[in-house]
């Protein structure tokens, strides 16, 4: 009986070297290929973004946030003192004495401004509760951390593993959900550091000189005597000499602070509303740029 004859094309693979056999990888597609390395690369940027980015946007953006709210609620405080000065000051009579006596107010005058200082007034709580609703999506942001990034991960890695129009379609959703939360995660604080920078460059110095005029026309509106007790009885015989000269005192106290209220709306306005919208519109259109279909 006679050995079967060895195959030549076994003994062939038997002797080719383990090096030359074709890899698992190299079986796969190179669109697979491509998607697996989008996941990897996807994965790596927010391993980066939530371990040194984040931290970093987190301590800056915060420190400003609170800033910014703490200087709105002094604000705050400083417009309900001048409001209150100024009801009393608009209560306020000149008492005079001709025949049987009687007395003139003189508060009417402040009328336009109390006007104004309501309206700031309002415009300081929309800014105080914009803040705070940052305040409130950075830490919403903070606490949820890995949690932002598994949608677009999943997404991602299900891309490497289906194939045509299933395969795109996820890969699109995948990078949308990535920047979204990119966008979650650090457009709160990085905007809040950029208004920060912004605002205290080109706004500072005009909001110093705008809150130095109100405090200083709070205080002279609380020492000022309406009915001015220490003047002689005669000089107060004339009323309208009297209700000049208080009108002029008044005149004198407000004259730069209707000037400085609209500085300040325009300061809050600015470093609370417009800013923090536009820094948050741009960085959108910019993720939107990197990770859209067309990226």
């Amino acid at each position: 009986m006679s050995d079967a004859s060895p195959n030549p094309r076994s003994s062939e693979l038997a002797a080719q070297p383990s090096a030359s056999r074709p890899h698992a990888l190299t079986a796969l597609s190179p669109a697979v290929k491509a998607r697996i390395g989008r996941v990897a690369i996807h994965a790596a940027i927010a391993a980066v973004v939530l371990l040194a980015v984040a931290p970093l946007a987190d301590r800056v953006g915060g420190a400003a946030l609170d800033g910014s709210f703490k200087r709105a609620i002094a604000a705050l405080a400083t417009t309900r003192g001048l409001d209150a000065a100024l009801s009393l000051a608009q209560s306020s009579e000149v008492s005079f004495s001709l025949g049987p006596g009687g007395s003139i107010g003189i508060g009417q005058v402040l009328d336009p401004v109390n006007d104004l200082v309501e309206q700031y007034g309002t415009l300081l709580m929309t800014s105080t509760t914009a803040l705070g609703i940052q305040q409130v999506g950075l830490r919403l942001g903070r606490s949820l951390g890995w949690w932002l990034f598994v949608p677009s991960l999943v997404a991602l890695a299900a891309a490497s593993a289906a194939r045509g129009s299933m395969a795109t379609g996820l890969t699109t959703w995948g990078r949308r959900l990535f920047a979204l939360a990119l966008f979650a995660r650090l457009a709160i604080p990085t905007a809040a550091w950029i208004d920060g920078i912004v605002a205290d460059r080109f706004l500072e110095a005009d909001y110093l000189a705008a809150t130095a005029v109100v405090e200083r026309t709070t205080e002279r509106l609380e020492d000022m005597k309406a009915d001015g007790p220490d003047k002689p009885w005669y000089e107060r015989l004339n009323p309208v000499k009297v209700i000049g000269e208080q009108a002029k005192q008044l005149s004198d106290t407000l004259g730069t602070a209707a000037e400085s209220i609209v500085n300040l709306v325009i300061y809050f306005t600015v470093s609370t509303i417009v800013l923090p919208l536009g820094t948050l519109w741009l960085l959108s259109r910019t993720l939107g740029a990197i990770f859209g279909p067309r990226a």
